[in-house]
């Protein structure tokens, strides 16, 4: 690993709190999810490990909880979950892609452009989180 690779690892490296969560529709632009309270945790350790939790509450909705581990690891612009066990069980055996970027103590997580297993339709997501 690069030295520049390992400072971006370090950086990862502890506990985030989820403070947003942006959805919005690719062919419209429409923003989703405006009223959903969520909240959660995410855990990157120097081991490899990240372990990630959350809690998401829409009115009328069912509550819904995401939670999965993973061995992690970088490639290129991109943080690799490697899903072992997964609340939601087809995830478990899953590489879960994400795009990062840190901005002070906070760090932005963006899956892929992809169909929105909740909404259905094809979305852009981002959740933000703050180092605890």
């Amino acid at each position: 690993m690069s030295a520049g690779a390992k400072n971006v690892d370090q950086r990862f490296l502890g506990s985030w709190r989820l403070v947003g969560v942006n959805r919005e529709e690719v062919a419209t632009g429409k923003k989703l999810d405006t009223d959903a309270q969520q909240s959660g945790y995410i855990s990157y350790t120097s081991d490899g490990r990240m372990m990630v939790i959350i809690a998401r509450k829409s009115p009328g909705k069912e509550d819904e909880v995401t939670c999965y581990a993973a061995k992690w690891h970088l490639e290129g612009d991109n943080v690799i979950h490697d899903v072992e066990i997964a609340g939601r069980a087809p995830w478990a055996g899953t590489r879960q892609v994400r795009g990062y970027h840190f901005e002070g103590n906070k760090l932005t997580l963006s899956p892929p452009v992809s169909e929105d297993y909740i909404h259905g339709s094809v979305t852009r997501r981002s959740l933000e989180w703050e180092k605890v």
